[in-house]
């Protein structure tokens, strides 16, 4: 039942907190993508700018091809043989930088494995009908070049004599950094919550463990006699009425009874403190004699019961050896002045269909019958015979 109940409760105060740590490391990781991108698209749009002023820089007039096949600004700036402009800002930047005359890849700081510069990208399509047809700026979050997995940021190059729109710049560069930064940043938030969370689920099982500890301790004594520890009344019944449901086929019970005689004269002689001690005198008796799973309880005033479940029929007449036992304990027992103390003992077996009423009658009855019989004394009924 503590252990149910202490994992209940853990379970309940995890489950939550392991739902928004989860959520919470979703929302984080998706946060720091978004700004990993902007901070990504921002540097190859800023890059693409820079390369458009320096081609802006570099001779004067439209661009257009000339009868020798290449690209030129004007008369005197041949884009398509002129490399410093690419490779100073790859140098510079670390993105390569790519010019396009109309959809065609003119000049380009990319370098194929055969050492020529060359662009083979998936974009074409994308750039010719946003950029070189609108004049669109795009940011391209995943597209391939040369068969690699690249970023790139597009913007328009016009014609400086009428502003058409002639070609386009793309500044890109491969997603193999980004996807690293990106699996460190999981793994080490992972790692990080991994920890947290384990030193956090430690703290929650000691808190829970503790707080179970003190919750058991408070109900545990709402069910003990403030004077001896024992069971009080109604908790007795209880915990007889559970044992008695989860008896074992073929066993019997019996329900001890045991009535101190004259203990008002113990507490008009002796006071009540005395009295007092007796009774947890009594109590240390009773915790002595019988087997530790049996249910002992003190039921009222100087009344006590002990409920002893599930014996073998061999084992039956136990209880009438501990009673003597009792008797003779009882009969030599000193608490301060006070001694030669005895009780009445009443006890109810009964192996068949039986419950705590049926059992409660017949021990009253044998506790009736030995008050009777002159005190100090046990008689045991049970639903077939009387011993006596």
């Amino acid at each position: 039942m503590n252990m149910k109940y202490n994992t209940k409760l853990f379970l309940a105060t995890c489950i939550p907190i392991l739902v928004f740590a989860t959520v919470s490391l979703i929302i984080g990781f998706l946060q720091f993508r978004s700004s990993l991108y902007d901070e990504k698209q921002a540097h190859l749009k800023s890059t693409a700018l820079a390369a458009l002023a320096m081609y802006s820089s570099h001779g004067y007039g439209d661009y257009g091809r000339k009868p020798d096949g290449n690209v030129w600004r004007g008369m005197n700036f041949n884009v398509s043989l002129e490399t410093s402009v690419v490779d100073d800002l790859k140098k510079q930047t670390d993105v390569d930088i790519t010019f396009f005359f109309e959809d065609t890849p003119e000049m380009t700081s990319i370098i194929d494995h055969n050492g020529a510069r060359f662009v083979d990208t998936t974009a074409i399509d994308y750039i010719y009908n946003n950029t070189l047809k609108h004049g669109s700026q795009l940011w391209c979050k995943n597209i391939k070049i040369n068969g690699r997995n690249c970023q790139a940021y597009v913007i328009p190059i016009r014609q400086s004599s009428d502003n058409s729109i002639t070609g386009a710049l793309m500044a890109s560069h491969t997603t193999t950094d980004f996807e690293n930064i990106i699996k460190n940043y999981i793994l080490t938030m992972v790692m990080a919550a991994l920890i947290t969370l384990f030193v956090a689920l430690i703290f929650i099982r000691w808190c829970v463990n503790r707080f179970s500890q003190e919750f058991y301790a408070v109900t545990d004594k709402s069910k003990r006699d403030l004077l001896t520890g024992l069971y009080n009344k109604r908790s007795f019944e209880e915990e007889v009425k559970t044992a008695i449901e989860n008896k074992k086929q073929d066993n019997v019970s019996v329900l001890l009874i045991f009535d101190f005689d004259n203990f008002k004269h113990i507490n008009d002689h002796y006071g009540h403190q005395i009295g007092d001690e007796v009774l947890k005198a009594f109590a240390a008796i009773l915790g002595r004699a019988f087997r530790t799973h049996d249910i002992i309880g003190r039921i009222g005033g100087d009344e006590f019961m002990v409920f002893m479940p599930d014996m073998s029929a061999d084992f039956l007449k136990r209880s009438d050896e501990i009673s003597k036992e009792i008797l003779h304990e009882l009969a030599i027992l000193k608490v301060g002045p006070a001694e030669h103390f005895s009780c009445s003992i009443g006890i109810g077996t009964d192996a068949g269909d039986y419950d705590f009423k049926k059992l409660y009658l017949l021990a009253d009855k044998a506790l009736y019958q030995s008050k009777e019989n002159g005190k100090a004394c046990y008689v045991r009924y049970s639903s077939d015979e009387v011993h006596e």
